[in-house]
């Protein structure tokens, strides 16, 4: 892309986590010689400042871009607001191998033949950007994907695509596996917040980034979750992300050094000494009965590898195709799932042979509903309601 201006979008301590985690010495100089430059730099400025080649300079800025530490600064070519004329239409559908097969994908993918108003908006698009025809039915498809696939949603995407610098196959199928990885890892810190209808919002998937950058493990984020709950009484993301940083600050990166830390101010990275409310009090009551079954269950655990090499091997086995699952495309997880009950079944059935309950290493709280945490999401659980009124009703 000749001409591009780039700009940094990202700045101070998060610009350099990021390009840290880049690892890339073209991409770090560029970011620095955009940086330094009043509203940015061109490509041909940077090439020349640094002493690189363009191909390596197009490369370092396609980096910065996807990874959100610039944007392209350039305008991109104006959209056309002017009709096409029907025979230039029929023109372009007909004698454009590349856009009639774009328009056939479009069409198949919807079940039904393109209106005049949605080919001219594709037209403008295929024409005025210049994005290859193997870009735009990547992207067309992460349209369908998203359940978005409209003339408008494709003309808005390729507009962003452009400003990102996705401009041929590759990069372009490396954005998506990134985001769906991203969307993946939003599901699943949603789930494990109790939150199972829906995916993050933007906001929300900041912070969920954010938490992955800083190497945040499942079970951190859930101990910082017990934490919020208790000091607020309900799921608070700044509050959550604040307590995330101060243990961060503090050196904490697992659940054991929070626990094993010397103070209570850094056991739960805030000021000891809180007044208690009647549902505070309660709450810490729920975490005590999970960390006593969680303490009662691992001592199980313990006893079955003693017993059995063939249920420590087993349960290996199910630990690492769990990660795996976790990690998997949407439409591979079904699949897992079959695959994932063939480990369950081997544990039940080492189990029998020790004469154990199928249901023994099963944690079984008192509330299926939020499993003893007093909330499902932001709202209370009816038993954190009940346990309240009861509260009252004494007082």
């Amino acid at each position: 892309m000749e001409g591009q201006k780039l700009r940094v979008s990202k700045q101070g301590r998060e610009a350099m986590s990021a390009l840290a985690q880049l690892r890339d010495g073209d991409a770090a100089l560029l970011y620095a010689c955009a940086a330094s430059c009043d509203g940015g730099c061109t490509l041909t400025q940077a090439a020349q400042m640094l002493d690189l080649t363009p191909e390596r300079v197009k490369r370092a800025s396609q980096l910065l871009l996807v990874y959100g530490l610039a944007v392209n600064h350039t305008a991109p070519p104006p959209r056309s607001e002017t009709g096409y004329p029907s025979q230039e239409l029929a023109q372009a559908r007909a004698g454009d191998a590349a856009f009639s097969g774009l328009c056939d994908y479009f069409e198949a993918s919807q079940g039904r033949i393109l209106n005049r108003r949605e080919l001219e908006t594709l037209l403008n698009v295929y024409q005025t950007l210049g994005l290859p025809p193997e870009v735009l039915t990547l992207l067309m498809g992460d349209c369908a994907q998203r359940g978005r696939l409209t003339a408008r949603e494709v003309e808005k995407q390729a507009y962003r695509w452009y400003d990102l610098g996705l401009d041929n196959y590759e990069q372009a199928a490396s954005y998506l596996a990134r985001q769906r990885e991203r969307e993946t890892r939003g599901a699943k810190v949603l789930s494990m917040l109790g939150i199972h209808d829906r995916l993050p919002g933007e906001s929300e998937q900041k912070y969920i980034d954010k938490w992955a950058e800083m190497g945040v493990t499942d079970e951190l984020l859930r101990l910082a979750y017990d934490k919020t709950l208790l000091g607020t009484g309900r799921l608070s993301w700044p509050y959550l992300h604040k307590i995330l940083c101060t243990w961060r600050e503090q050196g904490f990166r697992t659940v054991k050094d929070v626990e094993t830390a010397p103070d209570s101010r850094n056991r739960q990275g805030q000021p000891a000494q809180l007044p208690q409310s009647a549902e505070t009090v309660i709450l810490q009551k729920l975490q005590q009965k999970r960390q006593q079954r969680g303490l009662v269950l691992e001592q199980r655990r313990e006893e079955l590898r003693r017993q059995s090499e063939a249920f420590a091997e087993n349960e290996s086995s199910m630990r690492l195709f769990a990660s795996k699952m976790a990690r998997a495309r949407p439409s591979e997880k079904a699949k897992m799932a079959l695959e994932y009950q063939q480990f369950v079944a081997r544990q039940q059935e080492v189990l029998r042979q020790l004469g154990k309950p199928e249901d023994w290493l099963l944690d079984r709280p008192d509330c299926p509903l939020c499993g003893d945490r007093g909330y499902v999401g932001t709202q209370k659980c009816r038993c954190l309601e009940q346990a309240l009124a009861a509260q009252n009703n004494r007082i």
